[in-house]
């Protein structure tokens, strides 16, 4: 028996809230808001329209003539799980199901660099929602129908203007205008996620007259910038011209003429030239993309290295105590009465007999309970050697520092000057900046430190740290006055910021639980009152073979690392374990591990985790 039921359209009617579809057979149903259903299409109920789970619009593809389903209902909803280690929650793409979805859209529009314009799409749209079940709606993504001048397109599909718009080709192209998502979530990876979704939607759900879409694109400036839609397989195929002035649209019945309104129509005035990005839908278009770009195809790697530091840090059996000589005041002299203490010399053990090798490259996590010894370590790599004597008793040795070549996190910048006047040598690279902590909105760009949120400030310290052109870089009281969601979010950023610039980053927090795991330091240094400490270090190598890669484990502390394992970053930030270790003794090697490009072409990264949470990574980029 056939459960299926497929009946014809008579009419619809639809509000903000659902859309009131009339039947041949005079039955009525109500399905999402605005379907892409006018009267005279085919419907397929599963199993029945009185009880249906599923519909689906039957048509015939205009420019194949087969037969296809398009997806009505249920509306688009799929969930992912994202992470930014430790923080993990439900994220949810769908599509709009009332008029107070739509007006939480609209609200979030002002995060966009266009502003407001939502109503300005021309055609086919299609918007979809990003729904935290912590947060509500905190992003949007729009999928619509294209523009109709678009060189890079006519390249890759050999057509032109003229041709494509007679064969009705311009119908089988979808297009994503705006991904938006609020500032306070950005870093973690949502931008490529909604990308991802609005192309999924593409096949299933969407068709324009009649014709399915055979690819997705982006024009877009701010592409230039952001790489996210690269990051969610986006291929950049070319720049679209500008017009300055404007096009001219000719129309007339056997030749072209001008538009006799011309004049006052500014039909692209002042476009400039975009970069034109394709997401192919079907293998044809990708052997077009090969065959034209086959350089853009290339499997996944792992990203370069360059570290800037060209020889280690001994701290060697170094011990160190404050002294002051405060005078006796009269509540110093009743301390000193009551307490037995004398208050005219006063000596505190901070480090006793420390030792550390920083390597270039490390990420050190310096942790412990206030008045530990943190922040004294932390002086000894950033101050002058005459102020520490004035200071402090020191014995033993500091060996290979130059503290020219330090940068330490400071709220030290010009209150006056736009944030993307302070970081980096052009707009370009002030951008990437900004965006890897997490200041990736325009308006951002534009405003001064005074007119921005103290976690924004943070986060712009951070950038400028980045920033600094020096190989080590040091924070105190690392993300202490973050909440634990962004302090794991700017974590995540510093230390692909770490990988990228070269740079051996230390930084000392007294809580780490919040963001050690995005961070993946591959040396923690346990300090204890009395100025002791117990350090945990650990290295990852990835060798770059033709069938993949050869990944090992090496222990470098004097204890052994419990729970070791190889593992994969997927795009969501949640892990993949790919191979358990277990315990790695000390000063131990693993045995070598291989990894296919098949099995790496999933993720974003390759890590090593520990029970004691310290690890490594190697970021894959392709």
């Amino acid at each position: 028996m056939d459960n299926r039921e497929t009946l014809r359209v008579n009419s619809i009617k639809s509000t903000g809230n659902y859309t009131s579809v009339k039947l041949e057979n005079g039955y009525k149903v109500n399905l999402r808001p605005y379907i892409y259903v006018k009267a005279g299409d085919i419907l397929e109920f599963i199993p029945s329209v009185e009880a249906f789970e599923e519909v689906n619009k039957i048509i015939t593809e205009k420019s194949t003539g087969l037969t296809k389903k398009i997806k009505i209902h249920p509306p688009y909803c799929k969930t992912e799980t994202v992470c930014v280690p430790p923080h993990c929650f439900q994220v949810t793409f769908r599509e709009r199901s009332s008029a107070r979805d739509w007006e939480s859209a609209r609200l979030l529009e002002q995060f966009h660099y266009r502003g407001k314009g939502l109503n300005k799409l021309v055609g086919r749209r299609t918007v979809l929602l990003v729904e935290s079940n912590m947060h509500g709606i905190i992003g949007y993504g729009v999928l619509s129908a294209t523009v109709a001048a678009a060189k890079p397109r006519f390249e890759l599909l050999h057509t032109n203007f003229g041709e494509q718009m007679r064969t009705k080709l311009i119908n089988q192209i979808a297009r994503i205008p705006r991904v938006v998502i609020h500032p306070e979530f950005r870093g973690m990876g949502l931008g490529a996620l909604t990308a991802k979704h609005l192309v999924q939607y593409a096949k299933d759900y969407w068709d324009i007259s009649g014709y399915a879409p055979i690819l997705v694109e982006v024009i877009a400036s701010m592409t230039d910038y952001h790489h996210f839609f690269e990051s969610a397989g986006f291929l950049k195929f070319g720049r679209t011209l500008g017009y300055e002035k404007g096009i001219i649209p000719e129309y007339g019945v056997g030749s072209w003429q001008p538009r006799p309104n011309h004049e006052q129509y500014d039909f692209f005035k002042n476009q400039k030239s975009k970069p034109y990005l394709v997401y192919a839908l079907n293998e044809n278009i990708r052997s077009m993309l090969m065959e034209r770009n086959p350089t853009k195809l290339q499997s996944k790697q792992v990203l370069s290295r360059e570290v800037h530091l060209s020889e280690p840090i001994h701290f060697a059996q170094l011990s160190v105590g404050y002294k002051t000589s405060n005078g006796l005041t009269p509540r110093a002299a009743e301390i000193k009465e009551v307490f037995d203490v004398d208050a005219t010399q006063m000596y505190s053990p901070v480090l006793t007999q420390f030792s550390l090798t920083i390597n270039p490259g490390d990420v050190v996590m310096l942790a412990g309970a206030s008045g530990s010894g943190k922040s004294t370590i932390v002086k000894l790599l950033t101050q002058n050697p005459e102020e520490l004597n004035a200071q402090m008793n020191i014995s033993g040795e500091l060996i290979g520092l130059d503290p020219s070549k330090v940068a330490k996190l400071t709220a030290n910048w010009n209150e006056e000057l736009p944030l993307i006047d302070q970081v980096g040598e052009c707009t370009r690279d002030a951008i990437a900046l900004l965006n890897s902590v997490g200041l990736a909105e325009a308006h951002l760009y534009l405003k001064r430190p005074s007119q921005i949120s103290d976690g924004q400030r943070y986060r712009f310290a951070v950038a400028r740290l980045c920033d600094s052109k020096k190989p080590i870089w040091v924070a105190d009281e690392f993300a202490s006055t973050l909440d634990p969601l962004t302090a794991a979010i700017v974590a995540k950023g510093l230390r692909k910021s770490a990988w990228k610039f070269g740079a051996t980053l230390i930084l000392a927090a007294p809580h780490i639980e919040h963001f050690v795991d995005s961070l993946l330091p591959n040396k923690i240094v346990q300090l204890r009152w009395g100025g002791f400490a117990k350090t945990f270090s650990i290295r990852l190598t990835c060798e770059q073979l033709g069938s993949g890669l050869e990944v090992q484990v090496k222990n470098s502390c004097a204890y052994d690392l419990t729970g070791t394992s190889i593992g994969g970053i997927y795009p969501t930030g949640e892990g993949g374990i790919l191979k358990t270790i277990g315990t790695l003794a000390s000063n131990c090697v693993s045995d070598p591990f291989q990894l296919n490009w098949g099995v790496i072409a999933r993720f974003s990264a390759i890590v090593v985790q520990t029970d004691q949470q310290v690890g490594d990574i190697a970021y894959l980029a392709s």
